[in-house]
């Protein structure tokens, strides 16, 4: 796993430089996830310094494809599960170097950003996750919604 701050399309975005990743820890998957949804990383959380003027960061997360996760999902601040490396949310999921590379932007003090505070620092846990096609687009429960 290699998760890069600055990333555009997988490349260094020149307008991201001085963008950090400051912390990356792998936890244990919350208990309330969405129905069938499948971890087999768990929870990343992970702490980044925005680069000088930005108010929002992109990031690429490079896994092995043989885990079989079909994107990247944040629960937002209503308690959604969102996947973020969806074309609607700006993101893309995309195979390079034999990599499976997902694509998302975070906003510093928006709806994805655990702190909920624009300080110049995005702390965003989140899911590498893969999901049974028959769940996908499913409500939100009472628990944590799905949103695509």
């Amino acid at each position: 796993m290699t998760l890069v701050a600055g990333s555009q399309d997988g490349q260094l975005d020149p307008d991201s430089s001085g963008a950090r990743i400051t912390r990356l820890e792998q936890e244990d998957a919350p208990a309330e996830l969405p129905q069938g949804m499948e971890t087999p990383l768990g929870l990343l959380r992970f702490e980044a310094t925005l680069a000088t003027g930005r108010s929002s960061q992109t990031f690429s997360l490079y896994l092995d494809p043989a885990l079989g996760v079909g994107g990247y999902w944040a629960r937002d601040s209503a308690g959604n599960w969102v996947h973020l490396s969806s074309a609607p949310y700006g993101g893309k999921v995309a195979s390079e170097g034999g990599r499976l590379r997902l694509d998302f932007e975070i906003a510093d003090g928006g709806p994805f950003d655990a702190d909920g505070q624009a300080n110049g620092v995005i702390t965003a846990p989140g899911v590498a996750a893969r999901m049974p096609l028959s769940l996908v687009g499913q409500a939100p429960d009472a628990v944590a919604g799905l949103w695509f």
